[in-house]
């Protein structure tokens, strides 16, 4: 098939599914509203459970999270199981690998997921093409398995390539889980140099989620591992003690039910005064628009976060593409620029100063339909003060995006990228 017919077929591709996922909402939101339809009561509806766990600590910046990834590693007696969308071999992340490694030959079970998207990462600005860590892992010893590896008889079944494991998550000796948005590559740890991404991981305790987490770790590895593995043989510590906070873990897996769908959903009506969209960079359709009108409607104060420095010039203008369509349907855009160049990669959602979600899911498409995503949802006031103040110091270096500039991104390049990015991005 020549690359013209394969990018006509793909772009065909995306129109189709970008009208069927851009039915109206509004009448469901409505009703939702009208029912006083509860948190609880919409993740019932969903399947998701809510969990007692300890008391959330926050990792900010891809640098925090790799200094307490090494700690979490050397301190693991048990097992370690890890799911990252990007694993990359790069100097800034071999630290991690190799302790892996070590732990690993110490008698520590280790077990990595690392999704096919890793081959083709670049390095930004120069956009020189960077090795995925498979390789790496082979050499180093460690029990890895690829996602859904990526191969050109699936651009006749899309479906197949379009399932990515976008997934960031760690569990560490049954005792600890952490999730978000950080990934084990060169762009969350150390682009700029010794910065990398801003971002945020959420590490907690909870027996009950971390039991649901292993059963997903491990029904994933089975999928694509000749090596079989017993989500029973992995010990799950129950302590109590420390418990302080409930939240619900939305484990999303295409093409079942859209947990994040709903989760959109519940942002849209659960408000009544504010939200606070961090996002790094959004793709927008005419569905997620309307779940943002809706909420303006009805009074709320919507403010989006987006960020300068993207690390691919397509993500940048994609993204800014879509700002006028948010400011014109009544919300406020901010876009932040990092005094060391970093990029803003959280995906943290804060309603009326209590309900929180952080995790691996963008407010687009993608991670509605076509990827398999995990976030933590709170309904807890402690937890919305925390995040509102660590939204603080965002603002402090961010410029409001006049209609005027929104307008100036408005062109064929970034229209055209805009498309791509509801599936690529």
């Amino acid at each position: 098939m020549a690359l013209k017919n394969v990018k006509a077929f793909v772009i065909t591709t995306l129109l189709i599914v970008l009208l069927f996922g851009s039915c109206s909402t509004t009448k469901k939101l409505q009703k939702y509203v009208e029912q006083k339809v509860s948190v609880e009561q919409l993740m019932q509806s969903i399947g998701v459970d809510s969990y007692s766990c300890t008391y959330p600590l926050y990792y900010n910046t891809g640098a925090q999270w790799n200094e307490r990834s090494l700690e979490l590693i050397e301190q693991a007696q048990d097992y370690i199981l890890v799911s990252t969308f990007l694993g990359v071999e790069h100097p800034s992340v071999y630290p991690v690998w190799k302790a892996l490694a070590d732990k690993a030959a110490e008698g520590v079970d280790v077990y990595i997921i690392v999704d096919s998207s890793s081959n083709f990462q670049m390095v930004p600005i120069v956009n020189e093409r960077i090795q995925a860590a498979f390789m790496l892992l082979h050499e180093l010893g460690l029990n890895f398995v690829e996602y859904n590896s990526l191969s050109l008889s699936d651009l006749f079944f899309i479906p197949k390539l379009l399932d990515r494991d976008h997934r960031k998550y760690w569990v560490v000796d049954g005792q600890t889980l952490a999730a978000g948005g950080v990934n084990i590559n060169h762009t969350s740890v150390a682009w700029p140099p010794g910065y990398g991404n801003i971002d945020t991981m959420v590490e907690l305790g909870s027996s009950q989620a971390i039991k649901e987490v292993v059963e997903t770790f491990v029904a994933t590895w089975n999928n694509y591992s000749t090596t079989f593995l017993d989500a029973d043989s992995f010990n799950i510590v129950k302590n109590n003690e420390s418990e302080t906070a409930r939240f619900w873990l939305l484990d999303h897996y295409w093409p079942t039910k859209s947990k994040i769908t709903t989760l959109f959903d519940l942002f849209s009506i659960y408000a009544t005064k504010e939200l606070w969209m961090v996002q790094g960079y959004t793709f927008l359709t005419p569905a997620l628009l309307k779940r943002i009108k809706f909420a303006v409607d009805r009074g709320v104060k919507v403010n989006f976060i987006l960020s300068d420095y993207s690390t691919q010039p397509k993500y940048e203008l994609a993204s800014r593409y879509g700002i006028l369509d948010l400011i014109e349907a009544g919300a406020s855009v901010y876009m932040y620029h990092s005094p060391v160049e970093s990029f803003l990669h959280a995906k943290i959602m804060v309603a009326d100063g209590k309900l929180v979600s952080i995790g691996s899911a963008n407010y687009n498409l993608r991670s509605q339909s076509l990827s398999r995503e995990l976030n933590f949802l709170f309904e807890d006031e402690r937890i919305g003060e925390e995040n509102l103040k660590y939204i603080e110091t965002l603002l402090k270096e961010c410029t409001v995006v006049t209609k005027q500039e929104a307008e100036s991104y408005r062109n064929f390049k970034s229209w055209y990228n805009h498309l791509l990015m509801q599936i690529w991005g």
